[in-house]
């Protein structure tokens, strides 16, 4: 029974987060540090930083 009651749970939250994602990254972008970590981040996967780096010196 908890299960069900979870798994109801899970998608009711999916789906509010998916009907909202755009309000809560651009939420979560305007907190400096988590913006600067979520850059870090990104930067730290070679795929998209010698993507990055192509395109900006080009």
């Amino acid at each position: 029974m908890n299960k069900l009651v979870y798994s109801i749970l899970a998608l009711i939250v999916g789906g509010i987060v998916y009907r909202y994602r755009y309000p809560i990254v651009n939420a979560v972008l305007h907190i400096r540090p988590l913006q600067k970590w979520l850059v870090r981040s990104v930067m730290n996967v070679p795929f998209v930083r010698n993507t990055i780096i192509s395109q900006v010196f080009r």
